[in-house]
C-alpha cells in the first residue's frame, strides 16, 4: 500500500491530525525505518508490512516527534510471555481478523496493555498501581478496520466487519 494511502488510512481511523502522522513517517524515513520518496513525489513508495507495523507503532506510542526511532525500537520489542508487541501488532493487522477490545499505550514505565479474542497481555511494564501516568487508549474498534483496509477490505467493509464483532461480543 502506499505510504500516503497508509498515512490517510491512520489519520481517518485514529482520528489524528494527518500533518503529524506524515510529520512522524518523515521522521521514521530519516531514519531509515520505512521508505523514502525518491524521484518525483507523485509516486510515494509502497510500504512492506513490517515498514507499515513501524509506523503504526510510531503512532500509536507517539512521545514527540524528537524520540520517535527511540519509541519504535522501545515499542516494538516489548515483549509478554516472550513474544514482542511489534510481531503480535503485525498478526493483528495482517492476520485473521481478531476481536480487539483495547490497545494502552503507556511510557512511564514503558508498557502496552491489551485485549485481543478476551485475552488480556501486557507487554513491557505493568502499570504502576499507586502512581499516575500518562497513557493513550487506542480503541480496538479503530483497530479492527485498520487491518481490515490494510487488507484490501473497503472502508464501508470495513466498518461491517467491526459491527459484526460487536454483535458477536455482545452474544
Amino acid at each position: 500500500m502506499r505510504k500516503s494511502a497508509v498515512q490517510e488510512l491512520l489519520a481517518r481511523r485514529l482520528r489524528i491530525a494527518p500533518g503529524r502522522i506524515q510529520a512522524i513517517s518523515e521522521r521514521l524515513a530519516s531514519a531509515g525505518l520505512i521508505s523514502n520518496a525518491e524521484g518525483s513525489r507523485r509516486y510515494p513508495p509502497d510500504l512492506s508490512e513490517p515498514e507499515v507495523v513501524t509506523l503504526v507503532i510510531a503512532v500509536i506510542a507517539d512521545n514527540g516527534l524528537g524520540n520517535v526511532k527511540a519509541t519504535v525500537d522501545t515499542f516494538s520489542s516489548l515483549a509478554s510471555e516472550g513474544i514482542a508487541f511489534g510481531h503480535v501488532l503485525h498478526r493483528v493487522l495482517y492476520g485473521r481478523p481478531v476481536d480487539i477490545s483495547h490497545v494502552i499505550v503507556r511510557h512511564n514505565p514503558a508498557g502496552v496493555s491489551a485485549v485481543i479474542d478476551g485475552n488480556h497481555a501486557v507487554y513491557g511494564a505493568e502499570a504502576p498501581e499507586k502512581a499516575a501516568t500518562t497513557a493513550r487508549i487506542i480503541p480496538g474498534d479503530a483497530l479492527i478496520a485498520i487491518a481490515a483496509e490494510l487488507q484490501g477490505q473497503h472502508p464501508q467493509q470495513a466498518d461491517a466487519l467491526v459491527e459484526l464483532i460487536k454483535i458477536r461480543r455482545s452474544l
